[in-house]
């Protein structure tokens, strides 16, 4: 398992890398943890995005999105999470459908994030999780 989450996280970070694009951050409050996020521009067709969870277990997790609508005022995306939960053996894979929505017309690099994702754990049973965060794109 660490090979595989190795493998993805290697993965991850060259497409980041090779992107050339702008980078986000960002804050979503989950059912399971508050996660802090820097990733890609999250307005690109592709997208990814590294996430530290904070709370009971302090994990890592990579997400990989495709955004099937693109608009000035909102984007709807779904993809991949892979990541693991601090103290917890294994990796987990999630699958995120998600909202991003940037309401204010002056400015289109901040936006509200609602996203809901069922998670298929390795060892310890499925969860589903959903929250809200805010994002904001570094032009």
């Amino acid at each position: 398992m660490k090979k595989l989450m190795f493998f993805s996280m290697l993965l991850f970070f060259a497409v980041v890398s090779e992107s050339r694009a702008q980078i986000s951050a960002g804050v979503q409050q989950l059912s399971s943890a508050t996660f802090a996020s820097i990733g890609t521009d999250p307005d690109n067709k592709m997208f990814g995005e590294a996430r530290v969870s904070t709370g009971r277990r302090v994990g890592i997790e990579g997400t990989f999105g495709y955004n099937f609508v693109q608009k000035d005022e909102v984007n709807f995306y779904s993809g991949f999470h892979l990541g693991t939960e601090g103290n917890r053996d294994g990796v987990y894979l999630g699958i995120p459908l998600g909202v991003l929505v940037k309401p204010f017309s002056n400015t289109r690099n901040f936006g509200f994030l609602l996203e809901a994702s069922p998670i298929f754990p390795t060892e310890y049973g499925n969860y589903f999780r959903a929250g809200i965060g805010m994002k904001y794109t570094f032009r």
